[in-house]
């Protein structure tokens, strides 16, 4: 019933009138809705990227102060006074006498 209506519509100033066709308008309205959700998605990575960017850059400075603070008690620990303190006094040792020096040429 309603084709019969709208075929027998007239025709104004060379246009008929017809039944509107959906299709392009929903193919148009799912490109639009796939290039929207495409673009929210590249701008949720993005943030998400520039969220491990900067936890990554916090975490390389704590290991370069972990990393001067281990250098600075490396430099410690291989100091000659403190050596000499640690093998007269923890292992026992002395220094040598005169005869037990030996001279290699």
């Amino acid at each position: 019933m309603s084709d019969t209506t709208i075929k027998s519509l007239p025709k104004v100033s060379g246009f008929s009138l017809s039944r509107p066709r959906l299709l392009p308008l929903f193919v148009y309205f799912a490109l639009l809705l796939g290039v929207s959700l495409f673009f929210v998605w590249s701008r949720i990575a993005i943030v998400n990227l520039e969220y491990d960017i900067s936890r990554l850059g916090s975490r390389l400075r704590a290991v370069e102060q972990e990393n001067k603070g281990l250098r600075l008690e490396a430099a410690h620990l291989r100091s000659p006074g403190r050596l000499e303190k640690v093998a007269l006094n923890q292992l026992g040792l002395r220094s040598p006498s005169v005869d037990q020096i030996i001279i290699v040429d």
